[in-house]
């Protein structure tokens, strides 16, 4: 494993991810994968299409 812990708190990770993350305009995004927590995840995935907001920033699991 990468990392010792989530990207966005100090919980072990579950999964590595592949996420868009971008910060105003979603077609300006940028792909990468990033180690996770169960409970980011769920976040990620139950915001959708829309993206979950983490201070400034968006994220969407895929690449799509």
């Amino acid at each position: 494993m990468a990392t010792q812990r989530c990207e966005f708190c100090t919980a072990r990770p579950n999964r590595e991810v592949a996420v868009s993350r971008w910060r105003e305009d979603p077609d300006d995004r940028e792909r990468l994968t990033l180690w996770v927590c169960t409970k980011h995840l769920a976040r990620m995935q139950k915001a959708g299409t829309r993206g979950w907001a983490h201070g400034d920033v968006f994220y969407k699991t895929g690449f799509w």
